[in-house]
């Protein structure tokens, strides 16, 4: 899910005449914002106890010995200055200064954090300048979720779904890397959301980016712009936060450079069953497998035999459909089960798969030789053998770890498309975007498709989709808006389970977007080879029209 992007639309009224203002805002002291009205819909008042106003949580510092205070951050005075439209909360550590002014139906709230400390420096605060009361949950909400970006894997905007109105929250300047986003209040069912500021986590959460913390000394301040957007429902990013996704199109550019759009073949050249087989430990399927004794010379030469024949029934299909390569998932066979089926370490074929490795330079050559880009899966880890056994370890730096595979595989067997399994940190969470614009930097004209992505993997990177698992064949609208040239590389096989039609029509909508299809490259998988056929025929009609 890509959680980071969140519209809140909210109906605007225009006239002939011109624009006309529907947000209205009651000023008051000493708590600054009291009431807040967007055409019918009251979110803040606080004489019918509807919304709320500022309230701080976490405070992190650092002390002058280095010891690190992490507390709640009690609020000791506030005051409301009505001519400069500010309201100034005082804490034992400092102070946060807010100064409100509204454009039209746009609340834009200048925040200024000061630390008053003697010696200690402020990483940050979380806290909620305003809360308000939407009366349900946003239809694109689910219960309890919470909702945020942080200008640093996607733009700083946050949106939701009220059904008639919508609010957009953002953050318009990229180098200001801060949390916003819109946290539902415990026990209210959805009607009550916070709208969350922070340098530091809120209480309970489970994914921070530490890149946000401030290191501010005694005296300094920092200061960013929070905006808050009373807009249209369903008008794009594009024209509502534009200034926004400029900013961070411009400050992180996507660098993918992959033209070739055509299908690319799925290769298998191992099935894990669950048994250890003495003449065929690795598992190959690859024509009759099983009758050949890999451990004898005759069995190793019959081996070779059928690789080959493997290799050229294969390139059959990819010239049926026209494909630009191929992939192969398991160079090292399957010997052990899932979730260490696929190695992804082909400098390690010799040790984990001696049989194919004497083969593996011919097998790959010939398709090369045949006109076609050749790939192979690869893992963003070092395996360690445990006997009869491996385990997969995460390594300091996987980008160096990728750079250093893709490199050894393509000096080998020409390999420029990799499939990257299992690109998650030791705690199961999404690695950085900034690994694979490592690697892209270092080795620009590959193709990568990583088995996990975000909204930021597009930039340097094409994510896989499993059709079985995935509804639409398309990009996220989300993700085109801030990327319009991403797309992503989609496993068809088993996921067509609609009429033909329809399938067709999807599929050709699809590639005639700019995604690739992956298909079973290693016998004649119908009906999908021919829907992918014709699905590639039509996009080329549509193109030359």
């Amino acid at each position: 899910m890509i959680r980071a992007i969140i519209f809140i639309l909210l109906f605007v009224t225009e006239t002939t005449g011109g624009f006309t203002q529907n947000l209205k805002i009651t000023y008051s002291s000493p708590n600054g914002i009291t009431r807040l009205n967007y055409g019918q819909n009251s979110l803040i008042d606080f004489s019918k106890g509807l919304g709320r106003g500022f309230a701080a949580e976490v405070v992190k510092r650092i002390q002058k010995g280095g010891q690190i205070v992490f507390e709640w951050s009690h609020l000791e005075s506030q005051s409301w200055n009505d001519a400069t439209k500010e309201l100034t909360s005082i804490f034992s550590w400092g102070s946060v200064v807010i100064r409100y002014q509204q454009v039209q139906d746009t609340l834009n709230a200048r925040i200024t954090i000061l630390n008053y400390t003697k010696s200690d420096t402020l990483c940050g605060l979380s806290f909620c300048p305003l809360s308000l009361n939407v009366g349900k949950r946003p239809s694109n909400f689910q219960p309890s979720f919470p909702y945020y970006s942080n200008n640093i894997s996607t733009p700083g905007v946050v949106d939701a779904h009220l059904g008639t109105y919508n609010v957009l929250i953002e953050n318009p300047e990229v180098q200001k890397k801060v949390y916003m986003g819109l946290l539902e209040e415990n026990g209210t069912n959805g009607s009550l959301y916070r709208i969350w500021n922070g340098n530091v986590p809120f209480n309970g959460m489970t994914e921070f980016n530490s890149a946000v913390e401030l290191r501010l000394p005694p005296g300094k301040t920092y200061s960013y712009t929070m905006s808050v957007k009373f807009v249209k429902p369903n008008q794009s990013l594009n024209k509502v936060a534009a200034k926004a996704l400029q900013n961070f199109r411009a400050n992180q550019p996507s660098v993918m450079k992959w033209t070739d759009r055509r299908p690319i073949a799925e290769l298998f050249l191992g099935s894990y069953n669950g048994n250890k087989r003495a003449k065929n430990p690795r598992n190959w399927v690859i024509y009759n497998a099983d009758e050949v004794d890999i451990k004898s010379k005759a069995g190793l030469q019959q081996f070779a035999i059928n690789a080959k024949k493997y290799a050229l029934s294969s390139i059959g299909y990819l010239k049926n459909l026209n494909a630009q390569g191929m992939i192969v998932w398991d160079i090292e066979g399957q010997e052990y089960p899932h979730p260490l089926t696929y190695i992804g370490s082909p400098e390690l074929t010799d040790r984990l798969a001696p049989e194919i490795n004497t083969i593996a330079d011919e097998f790959f050559s010939v398709f090369l030789k045949a006109g076609f880009k050749t790939g192979i899966c690869i893992r963003p880890d070092t395996v360690v053998f445990k006997g009869e056994w491996i385990e997969h370890h995460a390594v300091p730096n996987p980008a160096i770890t990728l750079i250093s595979k893709i490199k050894y595989a393509r000096k080998r067997w020409g390999c420029t498309i990799f499939y990257v399994d299992s690109n998650l940190d030791p705690n199961s969470r999404l690695m950085t975007a900034e690994v694979f614009k490592t690697v892209n930097r270092a080795i620009p004209d590959v193709l990568l498709i990583p088995e996990h992505e975000d909204v930021q993997y597009y930039n340097y990177t094409a994510p896989y989709v499993d059709l079985k698992q995935e509804q639409s064949l398309l990009v996220d609208p989300a993700v085109k808006e801030i990327n319009p040239d991403a797309f992503k590389v989609i496993t068809v096989s088993e996921g067509l389970r609609k009429s033909a039609q329809e399938n067709l029509r999807q599929l050709t909508e699809s590639v005639s977007a700019g995604n690739i299809l992956l298909f079973r490259g290693w016998y004649p998988d119908e009906p999908t080879h021919s829907l992918i056929k014709k699905a590639m025929q039509l996009k080329s009609a549509k193109i030359s029209k």
